[in-house]
């Protein structure tokens, strides 16, 4: 009887096939999700920088001048205390800055986008 190697691998062989395209049908939402042009924003690093990120985006979707102060406020207080990074804090004075300019609209796109960014970020910190 002849026995053929090629056939002796072939199950081991579709089992590594069928893992390598779960592997890598696993990894096409991490890619989506940490690829630099889709992630605009850092992750936050407190509970209190969270608390802030809602109420920026609450401040640029009433177009709330105080609450825009308040999240000033918090900025600098939890930057002070350091409760948030120089990434954080920059993300925050961009979409400020915006809303302080006028451009409501934008500010309150960009505060949305740096909640979504957060997805999976920021547990349990």
């Amino acid at each position: 009887m002849i026995n053929n190697r090629e056939d002796d691998d072939a199950p081991d062989r579709r089992r590594l096939y069928r893992m390598l395209g779960l592997a890598g049908l696993l990894a096409v939402p991490l890619v989506i999700i940490w690829w630099p042009g889709c992630r605009q924003y850092p992750p936050v690093s407190s509970r209190e920088s969270l608390s802030l990120m809602k109420l920026l985006y609450a401040a640029c979707n009433t177009r709330d001048e105080k609450r825009l102060a308040n999240v000033e406020n918090g900025v600098e207080n939890l930057t002070r205390e350091g409760k948030m990074t120089p990434e954080e804090r920059a993300g925050f004075e961009r979409i400020i800055k915006m809303a302080r300019a006028g451009k409501w609209e934008d500010a309150e796109k960009a505060a949305f986008k740096f909640a979504q960014d957060q997805v999976g970020q920021g547990k349990g910190k």
